[in-house]
């Protein structure tokens, strides 16, 4: 089974084009396929590990996985970015079709508001 989740969509920043976002999980993913792709971490939330303390939080983290393929899939993506975490990710809104991926991630229960650290989902 691939780590990661690939799907196309369209990146939109003053025109859109075509573009694979590979998802590590539910808050990382990837921008492009080559050697220079851009790791964006979505802000403001925290999601479950993949590689969680119990089976409750890794059944949840694949769920937050596919839930944001499902969400990208095809869509007009726009990344807002507005810094970088202590990994070096870019931290960002991301819109699909003007829809924030992060806020949807809270509403279906795959996500929570970020609150400064991370807290146990087992």
């Amino acid at each position: 089974m691939p780590s990661h989740i690939a799907v196309a969509i369209l990146m939109c920043v003053s025109v859109c084009e075509p573009e694979t976002l590979r998802i590590w999980d539910g808050d990382s993913f990837l921008i492009g396929r080559h050697s220079g792709a851009e790791k964006i971490r979505i802000e403001n939330i925290d999601t479950p590990e993949i590689d969680g303390h119990c089976r409750y939080e890794r059944q949840l983290a694949l769920e937050a996985k596919h839930r944001v393929a499902e969400l990208v899939k095809h869509q007009k993506i726009q990344i807002v970015r507005s810094g970088r975490d202590k990994y070096g990710r870019t931290l960002a809104r991301v819109l699909a079709n003007g829809k924030d991926i992060g806020r949807q991630l809270v509403a279906d229960g795959l996500a929570r508001p970020w609150s400064g650290k991370r807290r146990p989902w087992c």
